[in-house]
């Protein structure tokens, strides 16, 4: 059962309760004067950054292709990248070329985390 917040009209007091969705009033402890289910009350305006649904019109927010990619990239180079380092599966050359790892004047090798454009 979910948990609702029920407003008592007369005195302001408040008090939360889990019961039905089907229950609407309560009996307020302070007064005895009956209580209403408040509406949840957002802390601020929201927005839909969700897929886009052809059906019923919901559009991404502007730059939510932007907020994918960089999310993608991160996941990438924080576990991806030193995974395929680490399996040894791929020559030195290669993940230079790639990116992946770096290799300091002291011929210590370095896994790049972050993508290349954001160094």
């Amino acid at each position: 059962m979910p948990k609702y917040t029920f407003r008592c009209e007369a005195c302001s007091h408040s008090r939360q309760l889990v019961v039905s969705p089907s229950v609407t009033t309560s009996k307020c402890l302070k007064c005895g004067e009956p209580t209403v289910r408040s509406m949840p009350i957002l802390s601020g305006p929201s927005s839909v950054d969700e897929v886009v649904d052809k059906y019923t019109g919901t559009r991404r927010i502007d730059n939510q292709s932007e907020i994918m990619h960089n999310r993608s990239d991160n996941y990438f180079w924080s576990v991806e990248v030193p995974r395929l380092v680490n399996t040894g599966t791929y020559s030195i050359e290669t993940m230079i070329e790639n990116d992946w790892i770096s290799v300091d004047d002291k011929g210590n090798i370095q896994i790049n985390t972050r993508p290349p454009k954001k160094r």
